[in-house]
């Protein structure tokens, strides 16, 4: 599903064309006008000076191209819950599209996604329970400074949950929560690493429903940095056999089922010295 983004400065207004971005889709990963609007403002505010106020005449300038019936403007009845990985990545586009003008000033790009994770079923006294788990990944490293590991980045507001709030909430046992050592791409400033989860299943059946990102497509270094390690999850079933998640996923587990999830890592910045 690529996302091409130009941005172009005419004097004081700034326009930021997706006319080459793919078509919808029929999965829930189109994203809805207003959501690309958030990314594209905070990509603007990220690199424009902070004592300008967040109001309306700030954003006027702002001007988007969103072709109707694409990724990032779907035509009705499309599906767009899980929009918010598509947001994240279309904001690492346009701060990369920024770059080429302000190296010095824009980090490489970051995991671009808080991992979406949901775990249903039914309770012994027939009540049911839906959990959700936002896991997130590293930001990309910049000039002044390393990228930061497991950190909710860009237009994301949500962080990682306690262990002990996903116990009391879900049936499950978390065997691991950490960082993922390594996973920052290489360079001067090393980009921020992933993290990793690992859940035992207590009670089955549940279901899990996965949504991830960076699974086939690294966070890129910039200034000669190295990219950040992709994006993993799989599920290691009780009779020992292993199920590789390809980033989206619905399923059932069951009990003695684990399932395993290691975010992507930012990319780094500069050329190792």
């Amino acid at each position: 599903m690529p996302i091409e983004v130009e941005v172009r400065v005419q004097g004081e207004e700034i326009t930021i064309d997706f006319t080459g971005t793919a078509p919808q889709v029929r999965g829930p990963v189109n994203a809805v006008p207003a959501g690309v609007m958030a990314g594209a403002f905070f990509a603007i505010r990220a690199v424009t000076g902070p004592e300008i106020p967040n109001n309306g005449g700030c954003f006027r300038p702002l001007h988007l191209v969103l072709p109707e019936g694409s990724l990032l403007n779907p035509r009705p009845p499309a599906a767009v819950n899980a929009r918010t990985a598509t947001v994240k990545i279309l904001t690492n586009a346009i701060l990369g599209a920024l770059a080429q003008a302000l190296p010095e000033r824009i980090p490489a790009a970051n995991a671009g996604a808080s991992v979406i994770m949901a775990l249903s079923g039914r309770n012994p006294d027939g009540s049911t329970y839906v959990v959700t788990e936002a896991m997130q990944g590293g930001s990309g490293a910049s000039a002044i400074g390393p990228g930061v590991a497991a950190v909710s980045t860009d237009v994301g507001n949500t962080m990682n949950q306690p262990v002990e709030a996903m116990e009391t909430d879900a049936p499950v046992r978390v065997h691991r929560l950490g960082i993922r050592r390594g996973s920052g791409g290489a360079g001067r400033n090393r980009g921020g690493d992933g993290a990793v989860r690992d859940y035992e299943v207590l009670r089955g059946p549940l279901t899990l429903t996965f949504r991830g990102e960076r699974h086939m497509h690294a966070a890129r270094g910039a200034a000669g940095g190295g990219d950040g390690a992709m994006a993993q999850a799989w599920i290691q079933r009780r009779d020992g056999s292993r199920e590789e998640i390809r980033s989206k996923l619905s399923t059932v587990l069951q009990t003695g089922d684990r399932l395993v999830m290691a975010t992507a890592g930012g990319g780094g910045w500069g050329e190792a010295e």
